[in-house]
């Protein structure tokens, strides 16, 4: 039978539990270090309690170690995942293949995205190496995702749901050029959320101030069942610098899907182990979204980006009519509570006010209105979500049946639980035959009780005429005795991945150039003992950077305006255009062939070349 694994994110280990009680098969979470969101590291001894409440539902723990690493940090690095290994972390997810030399424990590798799994050859490669799975790039259609499947055999992980970066994964490297702080070292500046301008070459203004390069964020819950089918195995949500409740929302709404489509198959199941008691009913828009986006799924497709603002916008709720001072009236689209935040575009910035009262469709807020009659109302703080959220704590529990023996006038009991895990337990003690048949009942209800454990003892069978008089306070004993002995039995038959000896003589026949990301002698190393000739250094070692792109993306800001060359729309523009804010100003040209576009000027230029079809480079010079 095919399994099928949800993965959620995690700041930490409460975010951690979030998420599993919410439906996650597994979740991924950064270490102490080298993890790509730098701000939210956590020590070993709490990514332990992590795995130790995953694993009691057969979830797993997978931690990001996924930059690029120096020299110097090599040793570090695997003493960390040695101590990850020994306090059972299922997965590490690595960039820098120096990892693959180091003396490593037999822990599962996962080839992060940040390996610019983009390219069919390149996964054919990690797969050949010996990765467990490969995490695909998020620019993949349907049809290329497929296709993979065809050709590779390891495990492959999609995002569905999230923000998305403009550039392709490992091949930005605008922020460090701009900042020094290297997306590939995790601590990315977000130069595509920043405003640019937008003009053509007789100084007519295109586009001004706009967020051009600010996608909108990823939601693919309406193509579940077409991944399923494409052969996709992890199904992650992108999010490890989100709170609990975003976590928690998401995830349980994508779980709810996944158990739709695992109910009319038969052939699938879950990862994980146990169902879920939501306190609240999931929906993704009433959490942090920048407006949704397919991407590159089916086909390209215009509105993309979010011109307006690289901040969350929300739901659209209501219309605005007329407008006085702090109160307005308003055609609503949904229900409009107290303490709720909305939001407008007042024609250059998102603005937001809080509602202190709602009334009808008079809403009284907390400031002074700047809106006109017309304008649209965006919910980006659901008061009554959130609260609800808060109060409705998601809970999850395994189911377990337990049948009732009478042996020598000994309580037997035998549980088993919903993965088919069997244990029994028999009394030391013999007990009296009861006079009240009643007795059944009271011995059956208290072993129901299952308390604060994750389990459900939900159907509890006495199979024998001998009624034993045995007290309320010794069945809950033997009741406490009997699921002790089903988690010890239940770790003990817990799956475990175990990383098989990579295979050193699979040859690398993919660009080898320094965007392979190498900083590092053993990095060096790796590939030339599979057939790379010549490596040249990674763009972080600012090693002969000029002439180096510093963004690789699929985007078009042409298609995007709906002015596509090929459509002959583009007549008015007088070309090149250019790009520009406080950094500087940016020639852009278009490889229209390719679907491709440049960006340039005198201290950067970034020239979009056919790497792939759909593909641009953005190179410096």
């Amino acid at each position: 039978m095919r399994r099928v694994e949800l993965l959620s994110p995690a700041k930490n280990v409460d975010v951690a539990i979030a998420a599993i009680n919410n439906g996650a098969d597994a979740v991924y979470i950064g270490g102490p270090a080298f993890g790509a969101r730098k701000a939210v590291g956590n020590s070993l001894e709490d990514i332990e309690k992590a795995v130790r409440y995953a694993h009691r539902f057969y979830c797993r723990v997978f931690v990001t170690l996924n930059t690029i690493l120096y020299d110097e940090e090599l040793p570090e690095v695997e003493r960390l995942i040695h101590g990850l290994y020994k306090i059972g972390v299922d997965a590490i997810i690595v960039q820098d293949p120096a990892v693959l030399k180091l003396d490593l424990p037999p822990i599962a590798l996962h080839a992060s995205t940040q390996m610019h799994n983009y390219d069919l050859e390149r996964i054919k490669f990690l797969d050949r190496l010996g990765f467990q799975r490969v995490v695909l790039a998020r620019e993949l259609s349907l049809a290329q995702l497929r296709e993979i499947r065809q050709e590779v055999k390891a495990e492959l992980e999609y995002f569905v749901h999230g923000a998305l970066c403009v550039s392709l994964s490992g091949q930005c490297y605008m922020s460090h050029y701009l900042t020094n702080r290297s997306a590939n070292r995790g601590e990315c500046a977000q130069a595509c959320r920043m405003r640019w301008t937008v003009e053509d070459d007789a100084g007519k203004v295109v586009l001004k101030d706009k967020y051009v390069l600010s996608l909108k964020d990823l939601n693919l819950s309406a193509h579940l069942s077409e991944l399923v089918e494409a052969g996709i195995d992890s199904f992650k949500i992108e999010g490890r610098l989100k709170e609990a409740d975003y976590v928690a929302n998401v995830t349980n709404y994508y779980s709810g899907r996944l158990d739709e489509i695992v109910a009319c198959n038969e052939d699938l199941t879950r990862v994980g182990a146990g169902y879920v008691k939501a306190g609240f009913e999931a929906d993704p828009e009433r959490s942090f979204n920048r407006g949704y986006t397919d991407y590159f799924f089916v086909q390209r497709k215009p509105d993309m980006v979010n011109m307006n603002s690289p901040k969350s916008m929300g739901k659209k709720v209501a219309v605005v009519k007329q407008v006085k001072g702090n109160r307005m009236w308003v055609e609503l689209l949904e229900p409009v509570h107290n303490a709720d935040g909305l939001c407008y575009f007042d024609g250059r910035e998102l603005r937001g006010v809080k509602v202190n009262t709602a009334e009808g469709n008079q809403l009284t807020c907390n400031e002074r209105l700047n809106v006109k009659p017309g304008m649209l109302l965006y919910r980006n703080y659901d008061h009554e979500f959130v609260t609800r959220l808060a109060k409705g704590t998601s809970v999850r529990k395994i189911k377990v049946k337990i049948d009732v023996y009478v042996e020598d006038a000994r309580l037997v009991l035998v549980a088993m639980d919903e993965n088919g895990i069997s244990v029994t337990v028999r009394s030391d003690e013999t007990f009296e035959v009861a006079t009240n048949p009643a007795q059944v009942e009271r011995v059956v209800g208290q072993l129901r009780k299952s308390g604060d454990t994750e389990y459900d003892c939900y159907e509890v069978e006495y199979h024998d005429e001998m009624v034993l008089f045995i007290p309320s306070s010794v069945v809950n004993g033997y009741r406490r005795q009997l699921l002790d002995a089903l988690s010890r039995e239940r770790e003990e038959q817990r799956e475990r991945w175990v990383q098989e000896p990579l295979n050193q003589d699979v040859k690398y026949t993919g660009s080898a150039d320094w965007r392979l990301n190498v900083v590092n002698r053993l990095a060096t190393e790796f590939y030339r003992e599979h057939g790379v000739e010549t490596v040249e250094p990674g763009f972080e070692t600012g090693n002969k950077v000029r002439g180096r792109e510093v963004m690789t993306t699929r985007y078009c800001l042409l298609f995007e305006l709906g002015m596509c060359r090929k459509t002959g729309k583009d007549k008015a523009l007088k070309f090149p255009l250019y790009l520009s804010n406080n950094l500087g100003r940016f020639r852009l040209e278009f490889d229209c062939k390719h679907c491709f576009y440049l960006i340039g000027n005198l201290f950067m230029v970034f020239i979009i070349l056919g790497l792939q079809r759909n593909v641009f480079w953005a190179i410096l010079i």
